[in-house]
């Protein structure tokens, strides 16, 4: 969590930026000439979004309070604002977003004689402020929708470090920043600003950049990947919002989602809120089940209901039913459990009607509350031919595909993979039960962060069951 002062924070972009920023755990003061109206637009957002952390104050009250001070005002205001913080930035980061238009030609390229706004403020502030530049190619009009953007980030600063530090708090707006390198090339960013400015009267309604190539890739690469448990998650009831109990527990443990995030979510909890218990003593057992009971040693009712869960029996033997659920999935019990269930004894779970359904409405969700492209696996522990304990495994997913294809890739002496399918849901599946556990770890969902995969807006989990005619043992 960093506290941020969002200087024109009541302003189309200052506002959307506190918001996002808000949603995503960070304590927020809004900052602006006008006390009162800084106060009723934090207010406001508290109203909107409950349990955030934001205030409303003077501008360089704000500022003062603030770790990282924002600029969020236009051209016009920029000295005057500068002159209302100096002596209270010290050495913080102060990241500008100004472009310098001045009206009424926007639409044409205005650099000032330093080269640009973000070196006006650094030159003003003097050298011990830390100034990047960023944020001047991005619409204020998307920014306010929780919607996914299309669009990149240059940020512009003579460290490195300084430029990380952004680069990271754009990604909590649900956003890619790119290092253009010293605060001197924050021109091209601002000048760009005219030419979008030029484009949408022309094309479009609000258009930004794009770095294409995949740049971050090979450095995505090199980031370790992360396991974060979700923490606080209450106990589930039918009927009980997945989305907004998850989203509430981040806040609590100053954590959100961001681009790229996969999050993995334990089967009991979507099966409990959405109300698929069952009762032993309502289930009446025909004689199929009675006879499957027999060679099981399983309860008729459990017999009863495995049988209505499955597609086919692929073994049984005392205390021991292995079928084919279905979803495609092969599960001892064809998912059927009584653990972790806590509605008194003779009750029972069963896996959702549909995985890759519940998978994707969460993914909506999720995604738009935080404006960012993630990925979504419903997991639930099964066993595997021949090896012995249980993994985690995918049984849904959304946003993700679940195979990886490395045929055609080299290995590291050249070689080209002939037969290299990736299962990777069912790796970040098993990733994730370290910390979501099988017993009573109470942590159900987990983020897994910087990890490889390729996204898909319409794959489900269902590519990466082997089909029963390619069973080498049925």
């Amino acid at each position: 969590m960093t506290i941020l002062a969002v200087l024109g924070g009541t302003g189309s972009l200052g506002g959307a930026m506190a918001r996002r920023w808000a949603q995503a755990g960070h304590e927020i003061w809004i900052g602006s000439r006008d006390t009162a109206k800084a106060q009723h637009a934090a207010e406001a957002l508290k109203e909107e979004l409950p349990g955030i952390n934001v205030h409303g104050a003077a501008l360089g009250d704000a500022a003062a309070k603030a770790e990282i001070v924002v600029l969020a005002v236009p051209y016009a205001s920029q000295v005057a604002t500068i002159e209302a913080i100096k002596g209270r930035v010290g050495a913080k980061i102060v990241i500008d977003t100004t472009a310098p238009l001045k009206p009424p030609k926007v639409g044409t390229v205005q650099l000032p004689a330093v080269g640009s706004a973000a070196v006006e403020v650094q030159t003003l502030l003097g050298d011990e402020a830390q100034v990047a530049s960023a944020m001047q190619t991005i619409s204020a009009e998307k920014l306010s929708h929780n919607e996914p953007i299309e669009a990149d980030v240059l940020v512009a600063a003579d460290k490195k470090e300084v430029a990380d530090i952004v680069i990271s708090l754009i990604a909590d707006l649900g956003l890619r920043g790119f290092h253009a390198g010293p605060l001197a090339n924050s021109a091209a960013s601002e000048a760009l600003t005219s030419i979008l400015i030029q484009l949408n009267r022309r094309y479009f309604s609000h258009a930004g950049i794009r770095i294409t190539g995949d740049p971050k890739g090979g450095e995505a690469a090199k980031k370790p990947v992360q396991i974060i448990p979700i923490a606080g998650l209450p106990l589930f009831k039918p009927g009980d919002d997945l989305a907004a109990a998850i989203a509430t527990a981040l806040r609590a443990q100053g954590e959100a989602l961001h681009e790229g995030d996969v999050l993995v979510v334990a089967q009991k909890i979507i099966s409990k809120a959405e109300g698929r218990f069952a009762r032993l003593a309502d289930v009446t057992a025909p004689e199929a089940a009675r006879k499957l009971a027999a060679e099981s040693g399983k309860e008729p009712a459990v017999a009863a209901l495995v049988l209505e869960e499955s597609s086919a029996i692929m073994r049984a033997k005392p205390g021991l039913v292995i079928a084919r659920h279905k979803s495609g999935h092969v599960a001892a019990n064809a998912g059927i459990d009584a653990s972790n269930v806590g509605e008194g004894d003779g009750i029972v779970l069963l896996w959702p009607e549909d995985a890759n359904a519940s998978a994707a409405s969460l993914r909506n969700a999720l995604s738009s509350a935080y404006g960012a492209d993630i990925a979504v696996i419903i997991s639930d522990s099964l066993g595997r031919a021949w090896r012995m304990g249980t993994t985690g495994t995918a049984i849904g997913s959304a946003g993700i595909a679940p195979l990886t294809d490395r045929r055609g890739e080299t290995d590291l002496f050249g070689r080209t993979l002939q037969a290299t399918v990736v299962a990777r849901a069912d790796e970040l599946a098993s990733a994730a039960s370290l910390v979501i556990g099988e017993a009573a770890e109470s942590t159900p969902a987990a983020i897994i962060r910087n990890a490889p995969y390729v996204r898909s807006a319409t794959d489900g989990i269902d590519s990466i069951l082997r089909p029963a005619e390619e069973d080498l043992f049925p």
